[in-house]
């Protein structure tokens, strides 16, 4: 078995990552600074688009950083 963890970092210091199994994504915001954590788990593997807008607009009111194309772009 192969394991791995990364984080991608955001400009107000945001850390997130997501992840995929067949049938399932999860994925997970933090914001350390402000002592933030969103997560958001889904039994639609395809719905990282809708997962990465909602988990950058719940954050986007500490930070005003819209990280939406960052979060999907980091896709696992």
């Amino acid at each position: 078995m192969a394991y791995g963890l990364g984080w991608a970092l955001g400009p107000s210091g945001q850390m997130y990552l997501n992840g995929r199994l067949p049938g399932y994504l999860a994925a997970m915001l933090l914001v350390p600074d402000k002592d933030y954590v969103s997560v958001l788990v889904t039994n639609q593997q395809r719905a990282l688009p809708s997962v990465a807008r909602a988990l950058s607009d719940m954050q986007q009111p500490l930070t005003r950083n819209d990280l939406a194309t960052a979060i999907e772009r980091f896709a696992a």
